[in-house]
C-alpha cells in the first residue's frame, strides 16, 4: 500500500466504512468452498472478495471519485493487465481505475479492484514507476493480504482494523494512527508487524512481475525516494506505530534485487506521457497561470497546452495552438482523439467523425477510438446501427464504466428500444449504487404496456435479483419477499 496524502476525503472514509462493516458477515459463508493451498480460504472466500470489491468500486463511482476518461481507463487497464498477467491467477479478473483526487495514494481493494490516485500518477517520473506502484498492490490481492489481516484479527480488534484500513485506504496516516492508539496491546502489535511484513511482501512480489514484464526495477526505488521527501515527519515520529516500514528499509530491499537486471525497459511510452498530461490538466485549479507556466518545447507541452485552453472553453485558441501539430502528426491517437472533441465543441460534427474514422483505420481494433466514435454517433442521433455495433466491440472493457451504460441506455432510447434503454439505464445506476433508482426504473418498466410478458418476467427477475445481490437500501421496500 502506497499512502501519502496532505487533506482526508470524508465521503471516501464513509464508503470504505460502509463497504468493511459487513465483514461480520464473511465468516459464515456455507456456499465458497477453500482453494487449496490457501489458508484464507474460510476467512474470506474469493467469492467474498469480489463482492467487497465491486461494492468499494461501485461507492467510488456513486461519488465520482473514478475518472472515467475512456483514453485514461483504456491505459491504466492496459498497464495494469500487462503486468498482473505474470502472476498467472486465473481466480481473478483485474479493474484497474483512477481515482480523482490530487493525493498521493494508491490502494488494493479484495476482488482484484486497484485504484491509483491521480496525485500518485502525476508524481511518477516514468512509466517503470508507475508500474512499480501498480506491481506493488497487485501483490497485496494476489498474497491475500486483506484475508490475513481479518484472519488475525479478533471480534474486538476489528473496529480497530477497520479505522486502520480506512485511514490506509483514505490515504490519512493520522487515521490509521488514531486507530492504533485506541488500544495497543500484543495482539494489536502482532497485526501491526502483519501489516509490515505484508509491505515487504508486497515490494518482493512487485520486484519479479516487473522483473517478468521487463520493466526497470531500480525506478521502483527511485519512486519510493521520491515519496520519502514528501512524506514528511509523521511516519518517522511513528515509525514503531506505523502501518507501513521506513522507506529507507524497503528502499535497500529494493534495490539489492535490481543490480542484477539486465536489457530493461526505461522509456516512458506516448500513452504514459499523454495521460500523465490529461490527469495533470485535471488537478489544475489556477489555469491561468498554469497556462502561462508552459514552455512549449515539445509536442507533449503544445498537447497539455491545449488542454488547458481546453478546460477554460477556449476552443479557438485550444484549435489554434492544436491543428498544426495534429498535421504533422495525423496517426497520433490522443491528438486526433483532441481534435476531434474540440470539433466535436465547436458543432463541426462531420469533420470530427471524419479525424476519429480516419484514426480507426490506422487502429482498427483500438477500443477506445470505437467507443468515442460509438458516442458522437449516438450524442447527434445518426448511424445508430453502426453505433450498437461499436459498442458491443467494447463491452469487455468498458462494462463497469458508467458513461459507457449511460450511452447504450440513450441509444436504445433513440432506436425506440424502451426494454433495452430500462436494462441499461438500471444497470447505469446499479454502477452508481443508486439501488432504489435503478428498482425505481424496473418498476416503472413493469408498469409500462410497452413489454411484453417474458420482458416484464426479466424486469421483475433483474429486481430481485438488486434487492438479494445488494445490500438492502436504508429505505425499506415493501411487498417484496425475502431472500433466501
Amino acid at each position: 500500500m502506497v499512502v501519502i496524502m496532505k487533506n482526508y476525503s470524508t465521503t471516501f472514509f464513509i464508503s470504505i466504512y460502509l463497504l468493511i462493516t459487513p465483514l461480520n458477515n464473511v465468516f459464515a459463508d456455507p456456499i465458497s468452498s477453500p482453494e487449496l493451498g490457501d489458508p484464507y480460504s474460510e476467512v474470506l472466500p474469493l467469492k467474498q472478495e469480489k463482492i467487497i470489491g465491486f461494492s468499494t468500486y461501485r461507492r467510488l463511482q456513486k461519488y465520482n471519485m473514478i475518472n472515467n476518461n475512456p483514453l485514461v481507463a483504456s491505459y491504466i487497464n492496459y498497464i495494469g493487465n500487462l503486468l498482473a498477467r505474470n502472476t498467472l491467477d486465473d481466480q481473478r479478473e483485474y479493474t484497474f481505475f483512477v481515482t480523482q483526487s490530487d493525493a498521493i495514494n494508491a490502494f488494493a481493494v479484495p476482488g482484484g479492484y486497484i485504484g491509483l490516485n491521480s496525485g500518485l500518477v502525476t508524481l511518477t517520473e516514468n512509466e517503470a514507476q508507475l508500474a512499480g506502484v501498480i506491481s506493488h498492490e497487485i501483490g497485496h490481492i494476489k498474497l491475500r493480504h486483506t484475508a490475513e489481516l481479518v484472519a488475525n484479527a479478533s471480534m474486538n480488534t476489528l473496529p480497530m482494523w477497520i479505522g486502520i484500513i480506512a485511514g490506509v485506504f483514505s490515504g490519512n496516516p493520522e487515521a490509521s494512527i488514531t486507530a492504533l492508539k485506541a488500544g495497543i496491546g500484543f495482539s494489536q502489535q502482532l497485526n501491526i508487524n502483519l501489516i509490515r511484513s505484508n509491505e515487504v511482501e508486497a515490494d518482493n512480489f512487485a520486484v519479479d512481475i516487473m522483473k517478468k514484464a521487463n520493466f526497470k526495477i531500480s525506478e521502483m526505488s527511485n519512486f519510493f525516494k521520491k515519496m520519502q521527501s514528501a512524506t514528511g515527519e509523521i511516519q518517522r515520529d511513528m515509525a514503531y506505530l506505523s502501518t507501513h516500514p521506513m522507506y529507507e528499509n524497503r528502499i535497500a530491499g529494493i534495490e539489492a534485487k535490481a543490480q542484477y537486471q539486465y536489457n530493461m525497459l526505461d522509456k516512458s511510452t506516448d500513452d504514459y506521457l499523454y495521460i500523465r498530461n490529461i490527469l495533470e490538466v485535471a488537478q489544475v485549479k489556477d489555469i491561468i497561470n498554469a497556462i502561462n507556466s508552459i514552455n512549449t518545447k515539445s509536442i507533449y507541452d503544445t498537447h497539455k497546452l491545449v488542454l488547458l485552453n481546453l478546460k477554460r472553453s477556449n476552443y479557438r485558441i485550444a484549435k489554434a495552438l492544436l491543428l498544426p501539430i495534429y498535421k504533422n502528426n495525423p496517426n497520433n491517437l490522443y491528438l486526433a482523439v483532441l481534435y476531434a472533441e474540440i470539433l466535436s465543441e465547436t458543432n463541426e460534427i462531420e469533420e470530427a467523425i471524419s479525424i476519429l474514422n480516419n484514426i480507426k483505420n490506422i487502429y482498427p481494433l483500438n477500443q477506445t477510438i470505437s467507443f468515442l466514435m460509438a458516442k458522437m454517433f449516438i450524442e447527434n442521433n445518426i448511424n445508430l446501427d453502426y453505433a450498437e455495433k461499436l459498442l458491443d466491440s467494447v463491452n469487455d472493457l468498458y462494462k463497469f464504466n458508467p458513461n459507457y451504460l449511460r450511452i447504450l441506455s440513450k441509444m436504445h432510447v433513440l432506436k425506440n428500444n424502451y426494454f433495452e434503454s430500462k436494462i441499461y439505464l438500471s444497470d447505469y445506476h446499479v454502477l452508481l449504487d443508486n439501488m432504489n433508482l435503478a428498482i425505481e426504473i424496473l418498476d416503472d418498466g413493469m408498469r409500462s404496456n410497452k413489454i411484453n410478458a417474458p420482458q416484464r418476467e426479466i424486469f421483475r427477475d433483474k429486481k430481485l435479483q438488486i434487492i438479494c445481490t445488494y445490500q438492502r437500501p436504508l429505505e425499506p421496500i415493501f411487498g417484496e419477499k425475502t431472500c433466501n
